[in-house]
């Protein structure tokens, strides 16, 4: 089609040209006598530029002579008439040797329909590029196209096996118009080859299925209903419903992409695993309303990529509403899990004991050989809800929680249930951030977040844990540090891990007792935030402590340490205490620091009874507690959980000051 519109193209230039030398013709000006001497060659005839060939740029010259705008060296080439005289009739026969030498052009073929016809007879194929079995059990793919699937069967395959030399980049798009594939004996959709990818769409209004048997092995020798060697891609506006019932649903075993369409797998292993990348989502989209993807296993993992090579192994979600229901682990990245987008609801069901059952999951160890792959999680944005039996989000390198929302619940109560856990750093928010970054609440959990550093730099956290909210202490799930203060039990010996909160806001209610709101076995430093603790022991630190900005309080009951003093180990200093009240309040009375003028500095809910209010704000004079009243103009940090709204900004109108407070006994602005 190309070469036939460049020739039209041409056809249009050359009717121009002629009709302007027909006009020339017209007023005398376009003849001249060849010399008697000089003979035409047909080897020449027509080249006029002397560059053995004859061409438009021929034509050209031709009508500039005849203009008199230009010489040629061999006029006698320009006769093409063999008249002796060189003239618009040589002009127009040059015109017609020109495109006749282009040949004729054949019209290129329209595109044949390759259409696929499941039935448990035979499958039926109408088409181009693909050939059926004897049987008519197997059809096998190997030219790039697109083919339209429809129709039942079970006993069926359809093979993707395209030579990787003969198309490079070639594609096979399997059009899935409302069918079903089901076969015992080995994967139904299998894809053996293809340089580019193997697409499969649901289309738009129709259901399709494919379901596998309880124990085979493919060509592969692997398992998976839906099986690629190379790179897959699923999307569509209809449904794909798929029943790995031998192993896992869909594997690729290099980057599977699922970009939208409702994409259902039940699987006993692994719901959705692509060996070197998953990417839920395209990146370059905007809206996903139509990307739905739910999960379920019976023995595996949700989702999961497997590979150990450099820079593979990873998983991303950009958008859609992905829904796990896992017995191992909700997604498991070896390298590297993304969450950038969407919606991600997972629940967790194996028991710690057991094995491995944590919602998002980054890293990897071989039992048998003690390889170690270090992974990351980076949540930069979306929603993640985690109910799990493990630890909601783990990783024996980083975690990074950088925007979003998530809300996570660690069923267990015992050692080794954490919110979160990394084997290194977890950061949470970006330096100079805002509270508004990202949302985190862990509802339940052993200890809330555990790592060998946490930096607190933006967002808002709130924690609700059994022990240690904030723990500083390295390891693989190293729980239960025993590190406290002088005279108080566990040691004091110090560690290599810091405990710094720059920025952001986080609030935290451990259980009464010997439990931590915020507890590093190395140092601990508030330079800048607000982070407040409801619990007994509010800060536990076995090397140097320092505040040198932003705002602590510390609200305890009865039976703290000292009243919710700060003793850290090592021979530090204590923290610098701006207001110290004695009071009675009661659980889940709002609680509200206001400056000297009556401005919020910052307003919460105390979780549990309280006997002690000291808080620690150098850049504010003449601050007072107050319990009650009504907030106006104020910010709330989060709203996930509605049961701790604290909020910063704004004035408080009634509420009763704190004794001890410098406000006296009311609130003197409303």
């Amino acid at each position: 089609m190309v070469l036939m519109s460049k020739i039209k193209n041409l056809r249009k230039v050359l009717s121009a040209i002629t009709a302007s030398a027909l006009v020339i013709g017209g007023i005398g000006l376009n003849s001249a006598v060849v010399p008697e001497m000089n003979t035409v060659s047909a080897a020449t005839a027509g080249d006029l530029n002397t560059d053995d060939s004859v061409n438009i740029a021929d034509v050209v010259l031709l009508q500039q002579y005849l203009l008199n705008k230009a010489e040629i060296s061999a006029d006698v080439n320009a006769d093409l008439t063999g008249d002796g005289k060189v003239n618009v009739f040589d002009f127009v026969q040059l015109k017609r040797n020109v495109i006749d030498s282009m040949g004729t052009v054949e019209p290129e073929p329209e595109p044949t329909e390759n259409t696929i016809v499941l039935a448990d007879a035979g499958i039926t194929f109408t088409g181009t590029g693909a050939i059926l079995s004897d049987d008519l059990k197997t059809i096998t793919i190997s030219e790039p196209g697109t083919y339209i699937v429809t129709g039942e069967m079970t006993g069926g395959q359809i093979v993707v096996d395209v030579d990787k030399t003969t198309y490079v980049d070639g594609e096979v798009e399997l059009s899935l118009e409302g069918m079903s594939l089901t076969n015992t004996a080995d994967s139904p959709i299998y894809v053996a080859s293809i340089d580019g990818e193997c697409i499969i769409t649901a289309k738009k209004n129709t259901e399709n299925t494919v379901s596998d048997g309880t124990s085979y092995t493919n060509a592969d020798e692997g398992e998976g209903a839906i099986y690629a060697c190379d790179d897959l891609k699923i999307k569509g506006k209809g449904t794909l419903n798929v029943n790995g019932n031998c192993g896992d649903g869909i594997v690729c075993k290099n980057d599977l992409k699922v970009f939208n369409g409702t994409v259902n797998v039940t699987a006993v292993d692994d719901g959705l695993r692509g060996k070197d990348s998953v990417k839920i989502g395209d990146a370059d989209d905007t809206e996903f309303d139509n990307l739905n993807v739910t999960i379920k296993t019976s023995a595996g993992d949700g989702i999961k990529s497997n590979a150990t090579d450099e820079g593979n192994g990873v998983v991303t979600v950009n958008g859609g509403t992905v829904n796990i229901d896992a017995y191992s682990d909700g997604i498991h990245a070896y390298q590297e899990l993304n969450v950038n987008g969407g919606s991600i609801d997972i629940e967790t069901t194996e028991s710690k004991d057991s094995g491995s059952s944590k919602g998002l999951k980054s890293g990897y160890t071989d039992d048998t050989t003690g390889e170690v792959i270090t992974g990351v999680v980076n949540v930069n944005g979306g929603y993640v809800n985690a109910n799990t039996n493990d630890d909601c989000i783990n990783s024996n390198g980083d975690i990074n929680i950088l925007g979003g929302q998530l809300e996570l619940t660690s069923k267990g109560s015992t050692s080794g249930y954490q919110g979160i856990h990394a084997d290194n750093s977890v950061t949470l928010g970006t330096d100079g951030g805002a509270y508004e970054d990202f949302q985190l609440v862990v509802y339940n959990a052993y200890e809330g977040i555990e790592a060998m550093n946490i930096y607190q730099k933006s967002g808002s956290t709130v924690i609700t844990s059994a022990d240690d909210a904030f723990n500083v202490a390295g390891g693989a799930d190293n729980s239960g540090s025993t590190g406290g203060w002088p005279g108080q039990g566990g040691t004091s010996s110090g560690g290599a891990g810091e405990l710094v909160i720059s920025g952001g806001f986080s609030i935290i209610s451990v259980q009464d007792g010997d439990h931590d709101g915020y507890d590093s076995n190395g140092t601990l430093s508030i330079t800048g935030g607000i982070a407040i603790t409801n619990g007994q022991e509010p800060f536990d630190c076995d090397g140097g402590v320092s505040y040198t900005g932003g705002v602590y309080i510390k609200d305890t009951g009865s039976g703290g340490m000292g009243g919710g003093g700060m003793m850290p180990g090592g021979g530090s200093t204590s923290m610098t205490e701006s207001v110290n009240a004695s009071c009675s309040i009661t659980a889940g009375t709002r609680v509200t620091l206001c400056d000297g003028s009556g401005n919020i500095i910052v307003s919460f809910i105390a979780d549990k009874n309280v006997s002690s209010l000291i808080a620690g704000c150098t850049a504010y004079s003449g601050a007072s507690f107050y319990t009650g009243g009504e907030l106006s103009g104020s910010t709330y940090f989060q709203e996930l959980d509605d049961t701790q709204l604290a909020a910063y900004g704004g004035t408080l109108t009634g509420g009763t000051a704190v004794s001890g407070s410098s406000g006296g006994t009311t609130n003197p602005w409303g």
